[in-house]
């Protein structure tokens, strides 16, 4: 496949994953400035009541880990709240899926009741990196190399599944565009 057919391909399936988050709350808004939705959960390493999930893939910046399917709140009061905020009524749940932008990435949430579980996780600059020090910029063999051969490919993304966290890394050019974090059950194709 050429680079300008990853491209395409790459820009239509991050447009894809904003827009199923998005699409039924019946608001315009910018899909590059919403993300993709999936579900993650969180663990502060403080250990204040959060499950931990260590058969799943998990997201640490600034000493606090987020994991998949886990409540939200720890997160945001350990990352402190320098982010952008953004909700809308949830298309598959009552309440609202939210999403907080920190500079260097996102995370969105679904409604459980009274909680907010986070649902996605998404990396936007090379500043963040997975567990495994992958970035924005790796390439494909640096990904391989840190994660193995066992991944299902569509269309030029690599998706890693573990536990119920599936971990997709875009490619553009050789390089990786785009690494998002989902919950294998909450996931659209």
């Amino acid at each position: 496949m050429n680079k300008k057919i990853r491209i395409i391909t790459s820009t239509i399936l991050i447009s894809a994953m904003a827009l199923s988050v998005y699409g039924c709350s019946g608001e315009a808004e910018d899909p590059v400035s919403i993300g993709g939705q999936t579900t993650i959960s969180v663990e502060n390493n403080g250990g204040e009541g959060q499950a931990q999930t260590s058969d799943s893939f998990k997201f640490t910046y600034s000493g606090t880990t987020v994991n998949i399917n886990t409540d939200v709140a720890p997160v945001l009061a350990a990352l402190g709240s320098d982010y952008n905020y953004f909700e809308s009524d949830s298309c598959a749940y009552q309440g609202k899926d939210k999403v907080f932008t920190y500079p260097h990435f996102a995370i969105y949430t679904y409604p459980d009741g009274d909680t907010d579980m986070v649902s996605s996780i998404e990396l936007k600059s090379d500043v963040a990196a997975t567990e495994e020090g992958i970035r924005l910029g790796a390439t494909q063999a640096d990904v391989t190399a840190a994660y193995g051969d066992n991944y299902e490919e569509v269309s030029g993304v690599f998706k890693y599944t573990k536990g119920d966290c599936v971990l997709s890394f875009i490619f553009s050019d050789g390089e990786v565009s785009g690494i998002v974090y989902d919950y294998k059950d909450l996931r659209t194709e």
